[in-house]
């Protein structure tokens, strides 16, 4: 039951609480369970993270409506979009992986105490996503569409605004660069769809934005207003939290090192096993198959998976699952942007009593995971080297 009123009106006919776990109530945070996660290349509805900054609104598709201005120095333009304006819009679908820049937090946690919700692995989903490109509605209220335009001389921002309350500022805010908006390859959206259905409540109904590549805290739902302005956004989203600050910053200074730090955008290159799952026992001497996601930001590919069994003296290839295979001539199209994550697997032959597993990847840009994790007080960003020692058993005992 919900301890605040502000909660009274919470989705929980859309929660299946059995693919979760649970992190905060009010407001409304849980992470998939991982080894749930991998189950389908592309995510259901049901099994994908849910990560709130408060109540969630609760719209009606009718009356909703988005406010678009650009506010610079050289252009002052102003409008009002409902749904139906929307749908009459080139429509597009686009899957690309959803991750908060906080999963895996509890690896940072376990170093020292961090500032924000605990997290494992479970708050990356891949979803295919549906909506209008936000760079035709720029254009259709007199955005320049050319990059090589005066206009882009100066780095602007978008700035998204959504309805509700926010613990932390009045409302949820955050923003992009222009620049990676307009660029026709990048497919950000004002998604109306979510695996080919509407949005629900806690999805961001009736209309979010979708930005691949990108963290999802810059993923703002519940839309009230998207500005092209001279500026990142001013919300507390996008100055005092979602940065990686240097390991000296803590609760009590680091109102000086948050001005200094730019704003996390892009994803970084990561990896984490789903099978074994936490606490799975595995048996000593019987084949198994390690199973896990990997995903890259900025449309980088994840070119390889390696996973390693002698605490990260050797390691082998695992073999990867994603929707840019080989083209007719064999040869896989690295320039491509690459959006969805992949899915990987690898064979242990013969599991061993002592059973220490690894997982790195590796992307386009010649990325890979770092083998240990750096603190931060936040709590972002933790991609290092994913290490688990299943417990084992033979004949049912535990050694």
């Amino acid at each position: 039951m919900p301890v605040s009123e502000d909660y009274n009106d919470e989705p929980w006919c859309d929660r299946d609480l059995n693919n979760y776990i649970i992190r905060s109530r009010e407001p409304f945070n849980a992470e998939a369970k991982v080894d749930g996660l991998i189950d389908s290349y592309v995510t259901p509805v049901n099994k994908h993270f849910r990560r709130n900054h408060g109540p969630i609104p609760n719209l009606d598709k009718e009356s909703w409506n988005v406010t678009i201005e650009v506010d610079t120095n050289e252009l002052h333009i102003s409008k009002t979009l409902n749904l139906n304006d929307l749908n009459q819009l080139p429509q597009f679908e686009v899957i690309a992986v959803l991750e908060c820049a906080g999963n895996r937090r509890d690896g940072l946690k376990a170093i020292k105490e961090v500032n924000g919700v605990t997290w494992g692995a479970g708050t990356a989903s891949n979803s295919q996503w549906g909506g209008c490109r936000l760079r035709d509605i720029l254009v259709s209220i007199g955005v320049p569409k050319d990059l090589c335009s005066k206009f882009y001389e100066q780095v602007r921002h978008v700035e998204f605004a959504a309805y509700g309350e926010a613990t932390d500022d009045k409302h949820y805010a955050s923003s992009i660069p222009l620049e990676w908006v307009m660029n026709p390859q990048n497919t950000v959206l004002v998604a109306t769809r979510m695996n080919g259905q509407a949005l629900i409540r806690d999805h961001g109904f009736p209309a979010r934005i979708v930005a691949p590549g990108i963290i999802g805290a810059r993923w703002v739902k519940w839309l009230r207003s998207i500005r092209v302005q001279d500026r990142e956004s001013d919300s507390y989203y996008q100055q005092l939290d979602y940065k990686i600050l240097p390991p000296m910053a803590t609760g009590d200074n680091c109102d000086k090192f948050w001005p200094q730090f730019p704003a996390l955008q892009e994803l970084s290159i990561q990896s984490a096993i789903c099978r074994p799952a936490p606490g799975e026992k595995l048996q000593i001497g019987r084949p198994y198959v390690v199973r896990g996601y990997a995903l890259s930001g900025a449309g980088r590919a994840v070119d390889r998976v390696e996973v390693s069994l002698d605490c990260g003296r050797t390691w082998e290839l695992a073999k990867l699952v994603s929707m840019q295979g080989p083209n007719s001539n064999g040869k896989h199209e690295w320039s491509a942007r690459h959006w969805a994550w992949v899915l990987w697997s690898f064979p242990i032959a013969s599991v061993p009593s002592r059973c220490s597993i690894a997982c790195r990847a590796w992307d386009a840009g010649g990325n890979t995971q770092p083998d240990a994790a750096v603190w931060n007080y936040r709590g972002v960003m933790n991609n290092a080297v994913f290490r688990i020692e299943p417990p084992t058993t033979v004949g049912g005992g535990k050694l």
